[in-house]
């Protein structure tokens, strides 16, 4: 039986992940991207193959051989079996043979076990994201009966939170104490201390949640050419919304938006370029000066198309 090739989150969305900072590269490497490598099939398409990877800023790679790499056995979904934090620092999946959740550390590079969390079998899973400091894991699947749930999990204590029938996450705050969800209608902000209400808005913006739980930002991609690309911050709380261009080279396009720790503010793009028969798929963060609107290059790597699906940070 064929495998389905699932490409998730850098396409578009999703996105998402968090490389190193400029000054902290060096010292500290950090998970680039996860996913897994394909092989050529006999009809000249690609299947996934080998086990779950995980791509290092200093190069490295390294693999999870105990990883369930797969939802069911026709189907591959990236984003439902793998997810790295929104610093990178962490990346989580599911250990094959008992399905205990596992979250493999960058400082450390060894991978601890959560015994309180492990592979919900009651759902057909279709999106995995840990938080930063890899202290909740939201885990999102269908219900035999066809009901999306999304269930954050406390890694810590094992307790769950199960969203409202209808709402997804949409990422966690630097610093994990807030989590943002949503609908097609409101966005809601939550205290993940005690995941009681911060703020609820009918008129809101998807986009990553800053340090204050309140501000989001998000990018804005124009065919229109690289002048036509933004920067879009919006304050929930108030409504204002500011917009800063960016300029970027002819053919990258702006992914997503993300805030760090400290409070900056950075930007994924990606480019493709084809030689042959492979595609290569370029990957930048930079840091944006939301005064002078300069942009700083933090990182960049490429993805070829050998790696048929990967998952970037906070995808």
């Amino acid at each position: 039986m064929l495998v389905r090739l699932v490409l998730t989150a850098a396409m578009a969305a999703a996105a998402f992940m968090s490389f190193p900072h400029a000054e902290a590269a060096a010292a500290k490497p950090v998970v680039r991207y996860a996913g897994l490598s394909s092989c050529l099939q006999g009809d000249g398409g690609r299947r996934p193959c080998g086990p779950l990877k995980l791509w290092l800023s200093n190069g490295r790679v390294v693999k999870l051989p105990d990883a369930r790499r797969t939802v069911a056995d026709n189907e591959y979904v990236a984003a439902a079996v793998v997810s790295v934090s929104q610093d990178g620092a962490q990346a989580a999946y599911f250990r094959e043979s008992d399905g205990v959740l596992m979250i493999w550390e960058a400082a450390t590079g060894r991978a601890r076990q959560i015994p309180k969390v492990t592979w919900p079998d009651d759902l057909q899973m279709n999106a995995l994201t840990l938080s930063p400091r890899g202290r909740f894991v939201s885990i999102r699947g269908v219900l035999v009966s066809e009901r999306e749930v999304d269930r954050i999990v406390d890694t810590t204590t094992g307790k769950i939170f199960t969203l409202p029938t209808g709402y997804q996450s949409w990422g966690f705050s630097p610093d994990g104490k807030h989590m943002m969800s949503g609908n097609n209608r409101t966005a809601v902000v939550y205290s993940t201390g005690t995941w009681s209400v911060k703020l609820r808005r009918s008129v809101y913006m998807r986009g990553d949640l800053g340090l204050d739980g309140v501000t989001v930002a998000r990018t804005r991609y124009n065919d229109g050419g690289p002048p036509k690309n933004r920067v879009l911050i919006r304050n929930l709380a108030t409504g204002k919304m500011s917009t800063i261009p960016i300029r970027l080279r002819k053919g990258e396009v702006p992914l997503k938006a993300r805030w760090d720790k400290a409070g900056h503010l950075d930007v994924l793009t990606r480019s493709d370029r084809q030689v042959g028969r492979e595609y290569y798929r370029t990957h930048t963060w930079y840091r944006l000066n939301r005064t002078t609107r300069q942009l700083k290059r933090l990182d960049s790597f490429v993805i070829p198309s050998s790696v048929g699906g990967y998952v970037l940070a906070d995808s």
